[in-house]
């Protein structure tokens, strides 16, 4: 069961959107995304460079600019191992050796190291006789090894943005010599939501732009920041929508190697979408860092060599597929767990199976949050204890929640969606029943939504609806792929494919006329639908929520309603 629910926001000004060439559901949707003003419209349609905002109004990136622009000696990157880290990594890599500046740079390995900058790292940086540290994607809370780093006499510059640190209502920064987090109180950068990736974009940009050489920046930057903010899981508004449209378009254009040879090792032959990054490309990257080192990752792409980048790529497909098999073992040892009943019932899911490994704890945990609706955190073994990543819903902001338990942990951090902890093995249950016990989740919180944003007659639906669309992509957190709610729509006849019974192709029918249908649903959740749905005269009539695609299998091109969720339709 879901419940459906139509979204209905209401525009800030009065828009005749049909002078504008709108239809009526493409402003409904367009309002129901608060873009709500003919400014806000003209823009979220026209996307461009204009729109990116200037990056001297980010605290501290001019003080940033300053120093790099001073130092005269070796400048050492600490980055992080995930997709995000990875590009901004590569960026401030690339960017500074084009700049002439002696870089190099160092990516912690998750098990080995941990998290972010280390006071070991610190020590060996003064060691190899470096002159700045800048960490990306990391940094606003490494305050003991950024102590170590400026004792031993080293400039430092934060580049992250994670929530800053909180003492007593204020923000707590690390000792660095600059620190760029657009989630400081006394930043005025109007957009907050950038990942790592972006910010080095910003920096980079900064730099090129003050040395006079803004025209020779290479243009795969951008593309690279747009891997990091969909791959981060950014929401695609504003600033991050306008950039990743960039990028995609850059991604579709550049010859460079190591993105080259990472399609073809992933089979990518169509244009570049959103999609792609987020669920083949972004998943093959993070393989490195999650399985085993992430500096593998951004050789691939800053190699000269065509050969070592087939290799480097080829490898990490070899990774992601590896990854892919653990994940789903241990999904079903943790799917076992839940058989127990008394497992079953929790609002919150914290489950423990130590074999698993740490770096996929987080998948795992967002798959049993997708398919059985509730916070899920997936406790694994780690070197000094437990360690643990969730995944959330809407109604449970994890941060704060589980902040509420924190007596039990020896690390946390996160935001509303997910967290990551770590623990002593003896404070487990302790941890896992304080939890359930402080969660005020209602039932009704637990049953999954389907917010439609129009309702959209399939008379209405054409091949014109679809290329309307595409103009509301790139597609994903915050920027959805729109879905449109039908009524009394007759199913005629349904086809069942897929090695796993798993695609519903259907005959359907609405006023006459006839249209292509498909759903990826378990056959058995299917059939119980009909039983359901059926009426005393055999026909069955349902509501749809769906989105119409064009499909092109076989080499013909036509309209197909591709079904979200459905169910029986009121007898009128």
């Amino acid at each position: 069961m879901k419940y459906w629910s139509l979204k209905n926001e209401k525009p800030k000004e009065e828009i005749d959107f049909r002078a504008l060439g709108l239809r009526e559901w493409e402003y409904r949707v367009l309002i129901n995304r608060k873009i709500d003003t003919k400014e806000k419209i003209q823009k979220y349609f026209h996307p461009d460079a204009e729109q990116l905002h200037s990056p001297i109004s980010m605290k501290d990136m001019v003080k940033a600019g300053n120093i790099i622009q001073k130092t005269r000696g070796k400048i050492r990157i600490v980055g992080d191992y995930d997709c995000d880290g990875v590009m901004s990594t590569t960026i401030l890599l690339r960017g500074l050796r084009g700049l002439g500046y002696t870089v190099d740079y160092v990516i912690p390995h998750r098990r080995e190291d941990g998290y972010g900058l280390q006071p070991d790292m610190a020590e060996a940086a003064a060691e190899d006789g470096v002159e700045l540290l800048i960490t990306c994607d990391n940094g606003i809370a490494q305050f003991a090894a950024i102590e170590r780093a400026k004792s031993l006499g080293l400039s430092v510059i934060v580049l992250d943005h994670h929530e800053v640190v909180q003492d007593e209502g204020k923000d707590k920064l690390p000792s660095a010599d600059a620190v760029v987090d657009p989630h400081r109180k006394d930043c005025s950068y109007p957009f907050q939501g950038l990942c790592g990736g972006a910010l080095s974009y910003k920096l980079i940009r900064y730099l090129y732009t003050i040395a006079g050489k803004a025209e020779d920046m290479d243009p795969d930057f951008i593309a690279y920041a747009a891997i990091a903010t969909v791959c981060d899981v950014m929401e695609l508004v504003e600033e991050n929508r306008n950039l990743v449209t960039l990028g995609l378009e850059r991604l579709n254009h550049t010859e460079q190697i190591g993105i080259r040879a990472l399609c073809d090792a992933c089979a990518i032959r169509s244009e570049i979408s959103a999609y792609h990054l987020g669920f083949i490309l972004g998943p093959t990257i993070n393989a490195a860092g999650r399985l085993d080192t992430a500096g593998d990752a951004v050789e691939l792409f800053v190699t000269d060599d065509p050969s070592r980048a087939k290799e480097i790529a080829a490898y990490l497909r070899e990774l992601n597929a590896k990854r892919q098999a653990l994940t789903q073992e241990g999904l079903a040892r943790l799917e076992k767990q839940l058989e127990n009943p008394k497992e079953a019932v929790q609002p919150i899911y914290i489950l423990k199976d130590e074999s698993i490994d740490e770096s996929i704890a987080g998948i795992i945990a967002g798959k049993i949050k997708g398919k059985y609706h509730r916070p899920c955190i997936v406790i694994t073994g780690a070197k000094d204890g437990l360690k643990g990543s969730g995944r959330s819903i809407e109604a449970y902001n994890m941060v704060e929640e589980i902040r509420k338990s924190e007596k039990y942990l020896s690390k946390f951090g996160g935001h509303a969606m997910a967290c990551g902890l770590s623990l002593a093995r003896g404070n487990y249950l302790p941890f896992k029943l304080d939890v359930i016990e402080k969660s005020r989740l209602d039932p009704r919180d637990l049953v999954p939504r389907i917010r439609l944003d129009a309702v959209l007659s399939l008379q209405d639906v054409s091949e014109d609806t679809v290329e309307r669309l595409s103009r509301f992509a790139p597609f994903g957190n915050g920027n959805a792929r729109p879905i449109f709610g039908a009524t009394d729509v007759q199913l005629l006849q349904y086809r069942v494919f897929g090695k796993n019974n798993n695609v519903i192709r259907m005959d359907l029918s609405y006023n006459g006329r006839k249209y292509d249908g498909i759903l990826f649903q378990p056959a058995e959740e299917f059939t119980d639908f009909l039983r359901r749905a059926r009426r005393a005269d055999g026909s069955i009539f349902m509501d749809i929520a769906y989105c119409p695609k064009i499909d092109t299998y076989g080499g013909n091109r036509k309209l197909q309603i591709q079904i979200e969720a459905l169910r029986p339709s009121k007898k009128r």
